[in-house]
C-alpha cells in the first residue's frame, strides 16, 4: 500500500484494487505513531480575505500535494494573541513544519520568542511575505523587495507621468512589509524630487467610517495628485471614498495599487498595480519547507523576489 519495493506489480495492482473495493483508508494516526510524522504543515495567514493569500496557497499546494503533505490552515487576522494561540495548537496537533506571515501589535509586540522556541524543538519554520528585521539570519524566508517596488512606482509617477505631489496609504499594524514600503516611498520621493507631506501619508484601520475621514484629504485641492496604496484593502477603500465623494480616478487622483488581482482589470478605470510574484512566493516557501523536512542542513535562506509594475489607466499624465 505504501509503494515500497519488493512486491510484484501484478500483485500490487490486485491488492490496491481490492483495498479500493473494500473502502480501505490508511490510518494516518497509526502511521504517524510509526513514522513520527503527521505529514501536515501548519500555515498561518494574516488576513484570509486578502486575495494575496489565496494565490500564495495555490503555489504552496502545487508543491505539497505531490509530496503527500496536508495543510492545517489558520488566520491570525493581524492579531498577535490569536497568532500565538494557533502556533500552540499547531504544536498540539504535531505538525511537521510551520509557514507563517508574522503579524505584530500596534505596540510592536510579536511572537518571535515563541517561534524561536518552536524552532529549537526541531520543527522547521518558513516565513513568507514578511520577516523579522531583528532576526533575519535565524529563519528561512521568502519575500519581495518591497523597498525597490515602491521606489520604482515613485519613479514612474515622477519621471514618466509628471507627478510632483505624492501620497502613500498604509494600514495598521505597521508590519515588516509596510515599513519597507514606507521607507521606499520617503527615499524615492527625495531622490526623484517629489513633494510629500505627513498628512498625505495616511494610515488606515478596520473602521471604515474613520478611514473615509482620513482618505478625504487626498481629494482636497491642496492634496497630492497621485497616491500609492499598499495593499488590496486600501485600494478598495480609496475607490469607495472616490465614489462617495463623486470623484474620479485618475481625473481627480491618480492611483497605483499593490497586488494585481483580476478586479484591477475590471474596474471602470483599470488600475495600475505593483504585481507581486505571489504564486512563486508560495512555491519557493513550500520547496524550502520540503528541503528542511528532507534533512537538508544549511544556514537559513532568505529569498527576495522582484515585483513588476503593471501599467493600466489609473495614472493621469500631467
Amino acid at each position: 500500500m505504501n509503494d515500497k519495493p519488493g512486491v510484484k506489480p501484478e500483485l500490487k495492482k490486485k491488492i490496491k484494487e481490492k483495498a479500493e473495493e473494500l473502502g480501505y483508508i490508511v490510518s494516518f494516526q497509526a502511521k504517524s505513531l510509526r513514522t513520527k510524522k503527521t505529514m501536515t504543515i501548519g500555515i498561518i495567514l494574516s488576513d484570509i480575505k486578502n486575495p494575496f493569500f489565496l494565490d500564495f496557497l495555490d503555489g504552496v499546494e502545487r508543491v505539497l500535494f505531490h509530496r503527500k503533505y496536508k495543510i492545517l490552515l489558520a488566520t491570525s487576522n493581524e492579531d498577535v494573541n490569536k497568532e500565538k494561540t494557533y502556533l500552540k495548537w499547531f504544536l498540539e496537533h504535531g505538525v511537521d513544519g510551520i509557514m507563517i506571515s508574522p503579524t505584530c501589535g500596534n505596540d510592536g509586540s510579536n511572537n518571535l520568542m515563541l517561534l524561536r522556541q518552536i524552532k529549537k524543538r526541531g520543527i522547521p519554520i518558513v516565513l513568507y511575505d514578511r520577516k523579522f528585521q531583528e532576526a533575519e539570519t535565524e529563519f528561512d524566508s521568502v519575500t519581495i523587495n518591497n523597498y525597490q517596488a515602491v521606489v520604482s512606482a515613485v519613479k514612474y509617477l515622477v519621471n514618466d507621468m509628471g507627478h510632483k505631489k505624492l501620497g502613500l496609504c498604509l494600514i495598521e499594524p505597521m508590519v515588516y512589509t509596510l515599513k519597507e514600503r514606507y521607507k521606499g516611498f520617503i527615499e524615492g520621493c527625495k531622490f526623484f524630487g517629489a513633494e510629500y507631506k505627513d498628512e498625505w501619508i495616511v494610515v488606515l484601520s478596520k473602521d471604515e467610517k474613520e478611514n473615509m475621514k482620513r482618505l478625504k484629504r487626498y481629494f482636497e485641492e491642496s492634496g497630492p495628485t497621485a497616491v500609492i496604496g499598499s495593499n488590496h484593502f486600501i485600494t478598495q477603500q480609496l475607490l469607495k471614498t472616490a465614489k462617495k465623494l463623486d470623484k474620479k480616478i485618475p481625473d481627480d487622483l491618480s492611483l497605483i495599487a499593490f497586488d494585481d488581482n483580476i478586479e484591477n482589470e475590471l474596474y471602470e478605470t483599470p488600475i495600475t498595480t505593483i504585481k507581486q510574484p505571489v504564486l512563486l512566493i508560495g512555491k519557493n516557501a513550500a520547496i524550502m519547507m520540503m528541503g528542511r523536512l528532507d534533512g537538508e542542513d544549511m544556514i537559513p535562506q532568505n529569498i527576495v523576489l522582484n515585483s513588476e509594475l503593471i501599467i493600466r489607466k489609473s495614472v493621469k499624465k500631467l
